[in-house]
């Protein structure tokens, strides 16, 4: 009796986490609208391939649907050139309270519209071809201030590997994860509210990005 106790506890306590993640296979990245000049599909040991071309100004995949303030991303990640920078935005949204993202039919895949138009959370944590180690942006920048939150240290990313990342937020709390422990964490006070989610990648001194992704899943708080 008190072995099964102990397993209908196990239960109780994992079944609203399973509840609450959404995976999202690599059919259905595949679907996600994608900006700028380069390839994705889906590769055939059950991940999703990107890739840019060298004209390119930078790929992505948008989420077709927006989350919430309080949302996890997790997936596994590999980055498949040395030049590759890798880059997740969260929340992004029209400015305002609207929660919805609207995006140019011609819009490049460069970074000037999420610069400039588009409120979101930018975390490039594979920086290294950039110059840059790991950071957290919040854009647009508020007149007159950094629109850096919060980086870390060095840089820890290889090519070749596959690497476990977490974007989250939960209302003004916002934090990267990487196989499993939290190596940036931040503070929004005037935080945005929910929005979409994309990840982006880009090449840099003239050679072409391409990553493979795995095991995406995302949890609502």
């Amino acid at each position: 009796m008190k072995a099964i106790k102990t397993i209908l506890t196990l239960v109780v306590t994992i079944l609203p986490t399973c509840l609450n993640g959404q995976v999202i296979t690599p059919e259905e990245l595949n679907s996600w609208p994608f900006y700028g000049q380069g390839t994705k599909l889906v590769e055939s040991h059950n991940m999703f391939f990107m890739k840019e071309a060298k004209e390119s100004n930078g790929v992505m995949i948008v989420s077709p649907e927006s989350y919430g303030a309080d949302v996890v991303v997790k997936y596994d990640i590999m980055t498949l050139t040395p030049a590759s920078v890798l880059v997740a935005i969260l929340s992004a949204s029209n400015p305002g309270k609207d929660a919805s993202l609207s995006i140019p039919e011609n819009y490049d895949g460069s970074m000037k519209l999420w610069i400039e138009d588009v409120e979101s959370y930018f975390y490039a944590f594979r920086n290294g071809p950039h110059n840059y180690t790991p950071f957290i942006r919040k854009y647009p920048a508020p007149k007159g201030q950094d629109p850096a939150l919060v980086s870390y240290e060095k840089n820890i990313m290889h090519p070749g590997v596959f690497y476990s990342i977490e974007i989250g937020r939960k209302k003004d709390v916002i934090w990267l994860k990487l196989d499993g422990e939290k190596i940036l964490e931040t503070t929004d006070k005037k935080a945005y509210g929910g929005g979409h989610f994309a990840f982006r990648i880009r090449g840099t001194a003239g050679e072409y990005a391409a990553c493979l992704i795995r095991n995406v899943e995302v949890v609502r708080e």
